[in-house]
């Protein structure tokens, strides 16, 4: 069967945008069902094909006939049409109860689809299951295999398999590989192992799988090595495989997940240890109760271009910017040296509450000039932050930045559809995987779909981009798919963030909209949201600027649009951002505590300090402290410096880090922004490590432990005559007071214990 899809031509029109967040205004592309059977599908692959891309190939997890199969979906008009069907029924080829699971799918350089399915007996007692590999070299229209990568249904149970093909046109250009989890015995019960396969012969045969993840330990006991492999081929044909691993600390054994990898410089053939790249969240849950997973979606830039060589990961995460809601953005990392080194982590959903939404189920892909393209879920368009939607988001400079984000369904979905429909009259519970074959599933029956499944998919070739994901606008859960060319979207807002104190000449940046060779941007900065009173009006090649004159002090607006260079196309402007200019320094802070040498007996020591009045358009002052065991602080080499964001009222900072016994010399730098600071005066402290280990009293510190003359006459030097400071200050404080300072009344306490009765001496405190 055959369907048409509205016409591409409406596809890029402008749209006014109501919306409160950072969402693209240009309109979302058409929509519409991929599927013949519009009822329970989900976890969807595809891809353009390279070498003709009228030809685009889709699959995912299909319950049409009552049990899990794989469902195809084929276009050859560049996705204008589609036709849908089912793989070839392996299920006699195995066993009579097999059933198919987990779609993927690649091409190669040549336009050859590849795809891979899950085979497992789903009444098995011990897991047995199978990967197979069906390869089609006529564009999806039909396929050669499966050929089993795995022993037939062995004891053992496979899952979540991921798959790349070489298409540098190097060494080992051709190559199909595959990583996987591989768990053991019933209802895969044992710790698993990350797996790899690969083949050399274009699909004919399978060499022997290698552990690339091995079953970590700590403190004796064995772990699961992780899930969610996935596979990437640097443009030098090394093999990179990634998943979110699990790492144990020893000897504690606490653990935690992390994005774990392993590379291989002979084409598959053997692999490094595995090593750990950035910790992540590992499992989490959606609003309705979807699984979400940090699962690394990957790809390699092999384009030939600036950028070729640059590796990244796109992931679901929960970072100390999500608490405390505790909701997951889209987090991005790159490796520009083949994955020795990776960036520090951004987020590419641009939403303003993305501490109370949730982002998740990343894919990624890098098209062939070097542009990355991520598709993932997000519940901005839902004021309860319940229902998702497919939105996009592009990186034109290697993942230095990403775009405004470009919204892809036009109706969001809702969990509850996901699960289940409501009967027209009771039914009984039933689980698609106990029905025999040939069985229809009853349409109004409980799903146990596994809700949304746990991956989508976007593909690539040049300008031209298609998408496929899960959607529940017919009430349940069916594959959408979306095509559309590569757009250019106002720029994104990236620094200063809207509110900002900044200096005279304050650096604006944002993100790069379009082509690196074929982009400018008009920058506008104004003293009104209406920018009628413009200060200055900028076109520029790169993606930062300065103000041509330093600014006075007070609010400034600013905002950007993209042109191309050689006129042809514009974007609207961005949205709006405001900075404020502060030009005068905030007042000196005045140092309390710690001051004058003082001894400072407690485990971290806490620094206090004030201000004269403040103000009003000073009220964002920040605080720089710095301790230092050399008294020209801040430039001796010993010198170290913690932040104090808190603003003027925050004048209470206990240091966080251990400190070695000493003296110690201290100062704070207030500034509204970097280079408009004032400066205090330097104080010191002497820190010493607490002890009370002796009773108190025992000044100094003898083997026997006992208070005596010896502890009078040790103190009377240290207070008149210059002699050692006590072996522990605390125990010298005989009185107990408050201070904690040793003085003239701990002499007199100790003289009224040992020789006039007086109270023993106070515990430490």
């Amino acid at each position: 069967m055959s369907r048409v899809c509205p016409c591409l031509a409406c596809i890029l029109l402008l749209a006014l945008s109501t919306s409160t967040h950072a969402t693209s205004s240009l309109s979302p592309p058409s929509n519409y069902p991929l599927t013949t059977y519009l009822e329970l599908n989900n976890e969807e692959q595809g891809w353009i094909c390279p070498t003709d891309s009228n030809y685009i190939v889709a699959n995912w997890r299909d319950f049409r006939l009552g049990y899990r199969q794989i469902g195809v979906g084929r276009s050859t008009d560049g996705g204008q049409t589609w036709d849908d069907y089912l793989i070839p029924d392996t299920q006699q080829f195995y066993y009579p109860n097999a059933r198919q699971s987990d779609p993927t799918m690649t091409v190669d350089r040549f336009g050859n689809f590849w795809m891979t399915a899950l085979d497992y007996d789903a009444f098995s007692s011990n897991g047995n299951s199978t990967i197979s590999l069906y390869v089609s070299s006529d564009k999806g229209a039909t396929w050669n295999g499966p050929v089993p990568a795995t022993t037939p249904f062995g004891s053992v149970f496979e899952d979540k398999q991921f798959t790349a093909v070489d298409r540098t046109g190097g060494l080992y250009d051709g190559n199909f590989y595959m990583a996987w989890a591989r768990f053991r015995g019933a209802s895969a019960s044992e710790p698993n192992r990350i797996m790899f396969v690969r083949s050399i012969d274009g699909g004919l045969s399978f060499e022997d799988t290698l552990v690339v993840g091995p079953r970590p330990t700590c403190g004796g006991i064995t772990l699961d090595a992780g899930q969610f492999a996935n596979v990437m081929v640097h443009s030098s044909g090394d093999v990179h495989v990634f998943w979110a691993g699990i790492t144990g600390n020893e000897p504690a054994c606490t653990w935690h997940y992390t994005l774990t990898h392993a590379v291989s410089t002979d084409g598959g053939a053997s692999f490094s240890p595995p090593d750990t790249i950035i910790p992540v969240t590992g499992w989490m849950t959606a609003d309705g109760g979807i699984a979400i997973y940090s699962q690394p979606a990957c790809d390699a830039d092999i384009s030939g271009g600036p950028f070729d060589g640059n590796m990244y990961i796109a992931y679901c995460d929960i970072g100390p910017e999500d608490q405390p809601a505790g909701n997951a953005d889209i987090d991005f990392i790159r490796s520009t040296d083949n994955g020795v080194t990776w960036s520090n982590r951004i987020t590419i959903n641009d939403d303003k509450d993305s501490d109370l939404i949730d982002n998740f189920h990343p894919w990624l892909q890098v098209n062939q000039e070097g542009v990355i393209a991520v598709l993932f879920y997000d519940q901005r368009f839902d004021p309860l932050h319940y229902r998702f939607d497919a939105l996009a988001a592009y990186s034109f400079d290697g993942g230095e930045t990403f775009t405004t984000n470009h919204r892809i369904s036009n109706v969001s979905s809702s969990p509850d559809f996901l699960k289940s429909l409501e009967p027209e009259q009771p039914l009984p519970w039933l689980d698609p995987d106990t029905l025999p074959p040939g069985v229809l599933y009853p349409q109004t029956a409980d799903t146990r779909a596994g809700l949304l499944g746990e991956y989508i998919a976007i593909t690539a070739y040049y300008d031209k981009l298609c998408a496929f994901w899960t959607d529940s606008r017919a009430g349940n859960s069916d594959v959408y798919t979306a095509n559309w060319y590569l757009p250019m979207l106002e720029p994104r807002l990236m620094a200063p963030a809207d509110g900002d104190v900044v200096g005279s000449l304050p650096t604006v940046r944002w993100a790069t909209s379009w082509k690196h060779d074929q982009d400018r941007y008009r920058v506008e900065i104004a003293t009104d949201d209406q920018f009628a009173s413009l200060v200055e009006s900028i076109v520029i090649d790169t993606n930062f600027t300065q103000p041509t004159a330093a600014l006075s002090a007070g609010d400034y607006y600013w905002r950007v649009k993209c042109l191309r260079t050689d006129n042809s196309d514009s974007s609207a402007y961005s949205e709006t951002g405001m900075f404020q200019v502060v030009t005068t320094a905030p007042p000196v802070a005045h140092l309390l505590s710690p001051i004058g040498g003082e001894i400072i007996p407690i485990p971290l020591p806490t620094f206090q300090w004030s201000y004269d009045t403040i103000p009003d358009t000073l009220l964002g002052v920040s605080e720089r402290i710095y301790l230092s065991t050399d008294p020209l602080v801040p430039d001796g080499p010993s010198t170290v410096v913690h932040y104090n964001d808190g603003g003027p009222g925050a004048d209470l900072f206990v240091w966080p880090d251990s400190l070695e016994e000493g003296v110690y010399y201290w100062k704070v730098v207030s500034y509204v922004y970097e280079g408009i600071e004032s400066e205090s005066a330097i104080d010191s402290f002497q820190y010493l490590i607490p002890c009370c280990i002796n009773p108190t009293g025992n000044v100094n510190g003898d083997v026997l432990q006992t208070v005596d003359l010896s502890d009078l006459i040790y103190l009377v030097n240290y207070l008149f005559n210059g002699g050692p400071i006590p072996e522990c200050i605390e125990e010298a404080n005989i009185n107990g007071d408050i201070e904690e300072n040793v003085d003239l009344s701990d002499l007199i306490a100790l003289v009224n214990y040992l020789f006039l009765g007086g109270a023993a001496p106070a515990d430490c405190l």
